[in-house]
């Protein structure tokens, strides 16, 4: 499996390898994330922009789609959504985070967050 040209970190759980996943995109540098922000700004304008941070998130979600799904398939999880669903609330509350942490907003805390979208994610599919 491969998470943006890079090799996931080989964990066989899919619960543990989508909280990696998560992880690495909560923990990415700062900077990426502000390059991240202004392509998406940039995109609302121009329309080949726009299409690199569209190909940009494909590439966030397959990942965990795919480890999202391989869960389902094994009877690791059992969402009350469908996977697709499940991917986009999380890449949405990821963006979410990524524009808080940009503009170094004091709430919500990284940690709080992180506990918060780990325990949403747990129970969207089906885990204990």
């Amino acid at each position: 499996m491969r998470e943006n040209g890079h090799r996931s970190n080989g964990e066989v759980d899919p619960w543990n390898r989508l909280v990696a996943m998560i992880d690495r995109k909560l923990t990415a540098p700062i900077d990426n994330q502000h390059r991240l922000i202004e392509l998406w700004r940039d995109g609302m304008r121009d329309a080949e922009l726009r299409a690199h941070g569209e190909e940009r998130w494909a590439g966030y979600r397959e990942p965990l789609l795919e480890t999202v799904v391989e869960g389902c398939n094994a009877g690791a999880f059992t969402p009350t959504l469908s996977p697709e669903e499940v991917v986009d609330l999380v890449l949405a509350m990821l963006a979410g985070a990524m524009v808080t942490r940009v503009l170094q907003f004091a709430a919500p805390s990284a940690d709080g967050f992180r506990i918060t979208l780990l325990h949403q994610v747990a129970q969207m599919l089906g885990r204990a």
